[in-house]
């Protein structure tokens, strides 16, 4: 075992990023209506599991509890920290902008170019309490850890782009949750590299990338949300080898059936 299989408290990566056993191979029996959404679409089948959230592809009955999330304020910062202004606005114009977005993602489904929508969930207390079981409890939906890629099998990079609650935030939840999909994708879907961005002035999501190993590889001048005034964007990467591991396990379902459904084959 090499010193870049080790966590953070010593443990080995199979130790400190669990996945339970399942069907592995994405197939599809003909002539039965009784097969699970997850077995037909195996994104669905993915999850991720943290000490206090579960990540999981959202689902349209999630929709409403997506609703209740965005309408309820993201942005506790004087300036939008989004490339676009899709939270600012009366809720019927966020819900018209947001659900057509979720449903236009999920089409970039493999093998070279994919984007996950993955809904943060509070995992429930008592269940949290008890150390869980097969699947934990869902509680809140607090907000989204998308991950995507491009050009998958040649460059093995993943990108991401979250959002929280504005009354979940400041209690470690956003570290937790990329955390936790890093884990999922350097030890069970093969990414080498992870990148991300926030403006200049994004002290907290600077914080966060700092904390977990990102690295500033460049800037570029871009425009703010809506278009009106010029800001410096900061690039980050973070290599397999430098991510800096949580000391608490993650649990991850339904990774090796999503592999298979996007054409590639074991690590």
């Amino acid at each position: 075992m090499s010193r870049n299989d080790l966590s953070r408290d010593g443990s080995s990566q199979e130790e400190s990023s669990r996945q339970e056993s399942g069907p592995a191979q994405f197939g599809v029996r003909a002539d039965d209506p009784h097969q699970r959404l997850e077995d037909l679409w195996p994104p669905f089948g993915l999850r991720i599991e943290s000490p206090r959230l579960v990540l999981r592809q959202i689902r349209e009955s999630d929709f409403p509890a997506y609703t209740a999330a965005i309408t309820s304020g993201v942005t506790q910062t004087a300036r939008n920290p989004f490339v676009t202004a899709w939270n600012e606005g009366e809720p019927e114009d966020l819900v018209r902008t947001a659900l057509p977005w979720l449903w236009s993602q999920r089409a970039t489904a493999g093998p070279e170019d994919w984007y996950l929508m993955l809904a943060v969930f509070l995992r429930d207390e008592d269940d949290a309490d008890d150390g869980g079981s097969a699947g934990s409890r869902e509680g809140q939906l607090i907000g989204m850890q998308d991950v995507h890629a491009n050009s998958w099998t040649v460059l093995r990079t993943v990108g991401s782009g979250s959002w929280l609650r504005a009354d979940r935030q400041g209690h470690g939840y956003g570290t937790e949750m990329r955390a936790a999909m890093l884990a999922w994708a350097f030890d069970h879907f093969g990414a080498q590299y992870a990148e991300s961005a926030a403006f200049e002035w994004n002290a907290r999501s600077l914080r966060v990338s700092a904390s977990l190993g990102y690295r500033e590889v460049g800037r570029r001048r871009t425009v703010d949300a809506h278009g009106e005034h010029a800001q410096e964007e900061v690039q980050l990467r973070l290599a397999r080898r430098e991510f800096v591991r949580p000391s608490w396990p993650t649990r991850v379902l339904g990774s090796e059936r999503l592999q298979s459904f996007f054409c590639q084959g074991p690590l």
